[in-house]
C-alpha cells in the first residue's frame, strides 16, 4: 500500500479540523475584515470561551458556563447588582433583571445572561422599540424581543420573551452581534437570531431576520 507523505497527512488533518470547527468573528461595520472566519455549518457552532476587551484588542479566555443558561459573547461580570433590580425564578433558575439586562449568580459575583424564550416581565425597559410584523406587534430592546400577553386568571399584562419571525426588520443590531460568512455572504448573529444587512426603500440600512436557531 502506498504511504501518504507526512506533509500531505498534516494538510489533510488541518483541512478536516477547520471544516468541522467554525469560528466566530467580531462585527466591524458590516465589512468583512481579515480576521473574519467562515461558517461552514451554522447549526453546529460550539463556543469555546469568551472575549475580553483590553488595550484595544480582544483576548479569549475559556470560562465555566452553566449549560442551563445562555450567554452573550462578552463575559460581563459585576460585583453588585443595580439597586432596583428584580429577582425572578424561571424553570428553577434565578435571574436578576434591570433595565433590559439579565444577570445570574457567577461565583461570588453576577454575570450577564440572555433570557430564555417564555420568560416574562411586567414592564418593558426604557428605550424599547415597537416593531409591527403583519398583525403582530413585537417590542425590541438590547437584542431581545417581547410580545404582550396576559393569563386567563389575571388581567395583568406581561411581556414575554420570544423570537421574531423571519423577515422582521430592525434598524440596528446589538453591538455584540458577531459577523459570520456563509457561502461567501456576510450575516450577523446575536441571541440565536441570524440577520443580513439590507437597504430599505428609502435608502437606509436595516437588518433582516433570516434564520432562528431555537434549539439552543
Amino acid at each position: 500500500m502506498k504511504t501518504i507523505p507526512k506533509v500531505a497527512t498534516i494538510i489533510l488533518v488541518l483541512v478536516s479540523f477547520f471544516g468541522i470547527q467554525p469560528v466566530l468573528a467580531q462585527r466591524k461595520g458590516g465589512v468583512a475584515s481579515k480576521d473574519t472566519k467562515v461558517y461552514r455549518d451554522y447549526d453546529n457552532r460550539r463556543s469555546v470561551g469568551t472575549d475580553h476587551y483590553r488595550d484595544g484588542r480582544y483576548r479569549t479566555q475559556p470560562i465555566y458556563r452553566n449549560p442551563h443558561y445562555r450567554y452573550p459573547r462578552h463575559h460581563r461580570v459585576v460585583r453588585t447588582l443595580p439597586r432596583h433590580h428584580m429577582r425572578v425564578m424561571y424553570l428553577g433558575l434565578p435571574y436578576f433583571y434591570y433595565a433590559g439586562i439579565y444577570y445570574t449568580v457567577y461565583n461570588d459575583a453576577y454575570t450577564v445572561v440572555l433570557p430564555p424564550s417564555g420568560f416574562r416581565i411586567t414592564v418593558l425597559p426604557v428605550g424599547y422599540v415597537s416593531i409591527t410584523v403583519g398583525p403582530s406587534i413585537y417590542f425590541y430592546h438590547s437584542g431581545v424581543y417581547y410580545t404582550k400577553t396576559s393569563t386567563p386568571s389575571s388581567e395583568e399584562v406581561r411581556y414575554e420573551v420570544t423570537y421574531p419571525p423571519v423577515g422582521t426588520l430592525i434598524t440596528d443590531i446589538h453591538e455584540d452581534a458577531e459577523e459570520v460568512i456563509i457561502d461567501g455572504k456576510i450575516f450577523y448573529d446575536f441571541n440565536n437570531v441570524l440577520y443580513k444587512r439590507v437597504s430599505t426603500f428609502d435608502g437606509n440600512t436595516a437588518y433582516e431576520v433570516v434564520y432562528i436557531n431555537k434549539e439552543n
